[in-house]
């Protein structure tokens, strides 16, 4: 499908928020200059329109979204409901005259996204609601918010943008391009690394840069592998010669998975307070480099770029053909017996050093086709130019029969008498070849995502004691231990008999309020399943929620002090931006008075417990999860409270406190609605049983007898790895199983 590329249509959407406007004195309208993150929940490649507008094609989000588009009106990225993109700026955003914020958005036919202001490292505020006309032709709009009144706890550099649709004739957001009105007060010192700070997955062939401080006439460098190298009383890079001029450094060779820190010092020769010391900032690499994924080819390109040698012949195998991953991969269709052999071979543009990139395996997955003959033998090459090497297929020869993806790894070890430093070429083939590999037949055998790993943690080969994911036991791994030291599954708890909710929903087949208050009722039909008592409710995470009725009589005497409690099973879905419950918000205008998130952003993820009018973060108690079964596949019994008296608000989990925090005074007021299930955030995947609310907060022993039904046992099976034994409980029978493991390194190859 190609869409039409048309002129823009403004639609501008105005945001007031409390507090008074910046000072700013340099600012620039200007694109962003770093992706920090982005999601997709479908495990695949991006979609979205190229240059001339065709959609659906594989798009990249750091090139099309990072500076200038590809083409203003035509190109974009399709963000359907869950997928987002975070990105940062070169500088602070700030206000001034009309929209500060813009967002581009093509074919608009109703498509809808979240927009977040951020900090660029973990703090977020949901700006606005970008929503697109319903129009039936394929309009460009713009999307505009004046952050006019803003006042945050911290400085905004970048934008977060979450599909919330499938709408549209692209499903979802189908975003162009975003500019922001940005600040360059930068002070004295080197300010807006590029690589951002703390960033991961920088490519190896990254060049730093950084925007100069106010007085700078020079610049000197550090780098290196450690804090130390970037540190008080480091040496400086020794090339180029330092201090520079240039506003950039090319550390050249960076290996895979590394961290690296560096430091950026501003010298003025005529200033008495020169040199200005930078701050440290580190990132780390991609943890693998793409050899070839074939998605960049067209027609008859793959023919040019790998060689056809004997009886070989290869195509491009588009969806809905077989393909490991995004859009294409190579098929092969090979002959062979005792006299003729087929072979594809790729010659590298330049000589590859696989050595000083820290490359350790070679990896390529493989599908192969039931009618194929199982008796070609399958082998991999590569040539430094002077020594060639072949590498037989070590698994079963029916595999090449089978119509799954096969993931085929090689230890570059293996490339005997190769100089891994200076790679020409690589090649893939079937029968004699020209050395070593023998075997015969006729098939097709399809090929993708061919890539390069350094040493790394394979499942397979952690150990027992590994908490941490990185094959290696040791003093973090004891941290986990000691920490968690004697935790036991099994808690017995003082109880206390709370006073009645104020409304109780045990969804036994219906939404009735058990207390008789408030009723509710189902956008979506609703689904019940078995539950911690009877039943539970299911919410599919795409509309599905229960709002409640007579919510403002309910919420009437609720205005000091509430808790909200209920059992909750999360599906181990990608479905990360969920609202559990949430009273009445309009985006952009008012934010809900209370909201509970969990399993926000990312796994092990964030959760929120918002409760206050107006919204503020003040009123905000927030954190990260430490272990994803906190919120995802298994139940679990959370309770919220707050005490506008006190101050105090609280989160306990499974009958004990979680987290806590102080100075949260502002009222519990102005609810006229309140829905399970769906909210501000977005829908929620899973289940929820026993949902109460009472109008005052709950001491730990009352959250107790709710959570264990009056009984102060709590019974279920620990959710942290340090119980090794699953005897539910952290001891010395751990600690024994961690000391036989410690020191242990398993990393492959």
């Amino acid at each position: 499908m190609r869409k039409t590329c048309l002129s823009i249509l403004c639609v501008i959407f105005w945001t007031q928020w409390p507090g008074g406007s910046a000072i700013v004195k340099a600012v620039s309208f200007e694109y962003p200059y770093y992706l920090l993150d982005s999601y997709n929940p479908d495990d695949n490649c991006w979609r979205g329109m190229d240059a001339q507008g065709y959609w659906p094609v594989q798009v990249i989000p750091e090139k099309w979204l990072v500076g200038p588009p590809p083409a203003l009106d035509c190109s974009g990225i399709t963000l359907p409901i869950d997928h987002w993109v975070e990105l940062k700026f070169r500088g602070a955003i700030v206000d001034g005259v009309g929209a500060d914020l813009i967002l581009v958005e093509l074919d608009a036919v109703g498509e809808q996204a979240l927009v977040f202001l951020t900090d660029g490292f973990d703090q977020e505020y949901l700006l606005d609601l970008a929503a697109v006309p319903g129009s039936s032709g394929q309009n460009t709009t713009t999307v505009g918010f004046d952050i006019a009144g803003i006042s945050l706890p911290y400085v905004p550099r970048a934008v977060c943008i979450v599909g919330v649709d499938l709408r549209g004739g692209s499903p979802g957001f189908d975003l162009a391009y975003v500019r922001a009105r940005i600040s360059h007060e930068s002070g004295y010192i080197a300010c807006d690394p590029s690589p951002v700070d703390g960033v991961e997955n920088v490519p190896i062939d990254a060049v730093l840069s950084w925007s100069s401080g106010d007085a700078a006439q020079e610049h000197v460098v550090y780098f290196g592998e450690t804090p130390a190298d970037a540190g008080q009383g480091a040496i400086p890079v020794s090339e180029p010669p330092q201090p520079q001029v240039a506003e950039s450094y090319d550390p050249r060779g960076l290996k895979l998975d590394k961290t690296y820190f560096w430091r950026v010092d501003e010298i003025n020769n005529t200033d008495a307070d020169s040199p200005w010391t930078g701050d440290v900032w580190k990132f780390t690499t991609v943890d693998y480099f793409v050899v070839d994924d074939f998605e960049s080819y067209q027609r008859n390109e793959l023919r040019i770029a790998w060689t056809q040698v004997g009886y070989a012949y290869i195509q491009l195998s588009e969806e809905p053909g077989p393909v490991h991953k995004c859009q294409q991969s190579m098929a092969f269709s090979y002959f062979c017996d005792e006299n003729f052999y087929s072979e594809v071979m790729y010659d590298f543009n330049s000589v590859q050093d696989w050595v000083s990139m820290g490359a350790r395996s070679l990896e390529l997955y493989f599908r192969g086709d039931i009618d194929n003959d199982a008796d070609a033998l399958m082998y991999v090459a590569l040539s430094d130019g002077e020594v060639r090497t072949e590498v037989p297929y070590d698994g079963d020869a029916n595999d090449l029969k089978d119509e799954s993806w096969w993931l085929w790894r090689i230890d570059l070890k293996d490339f005997v008498d190769v100089d891994l430093s200076k790679i020409e070429s690589i090649s893939i083939g079937f029968g004699n070849g020209l050395s070593t590999t023998s075997g015969s037949g006729v098939g097709t055998v399809f090929f993708d995502d061919i890539r390069l790993y350094p040493s790394r943690c394979l499942e397979e080969n952690q150990p027992e004691a590994d908490f941490n994911d990185d094959c290696t036991v040791n003093f973090d791994d004891l941290e986990e231990i000691t920490e968690n030291w004697l935790d036991t599954g099994y808690k017995v708890y003082q109880v206390k008999y709370p006073n009645p909710p104020v409304a109780w929903y045990k969804f036994e087949g219906n939404l009735n309020d058990s207390v008789d208050n408030a009723h509710g009722h189902m956008r979506v039909n609703p689904a019940y399943v078995p539950g911690v008592y009877g039943q539970a409710i299911r919410f599919d995470g795409y509309g599905s929620s229960v709002e409640l009725t007579n919510v403002v009589n309910l919420f009437s005497g609720i205005r000091k002090a509430i808790t909200i409690s209920f059992w909750q099973y999360g599906d181990t879905s990608p479905h990360h931006t969920d609202t559990l419950c949430c009273s009445n918000y309009v985006y952009g205008v008012y934010n809900p008075t209370i909201a509970v998130n969990l399993g926000i952003w990312k796994a092990p993820g964030k959760y929120n417990w918002d409760c206050g009018s107006r919204w503020s973060f003040d009123g905000r108690l927030s954190g990260h999860h430490r272990y994803k079964s906190e919120w995802s596949g298994r139940w679990n019994h959370w309770a919220f409270t707050k005490d506008t008296e006190t101050g105090l608000m609280k989160i306990f989990l499974n009958g004990a406190l979680y987290d806590s925090r102080m100075n949260a005074t502002t009222p519990i007021e102005g609810i006229i609605s309140f829905e399970i299930g769906a909210g501000w955030y977005g829908g929620y995947d899973g289940l929820i049983d026993d949902f109460r609310i009472y109008d005052y907060a709950l001491s730990g022993a009352e959250v107790a007898y709710v959570a264990t039904n009056g009984t102060g046992i709590f019974n279920q099976q620990l959710m942290i790895p340090a119980d090794l034994n699953s005897d539910n409980s952290v001891d010395f029978e751990d600690f024994a199983i961690l000391t036989r493991n410690w020191l242990e390194k398993n990393l492959w190859p």
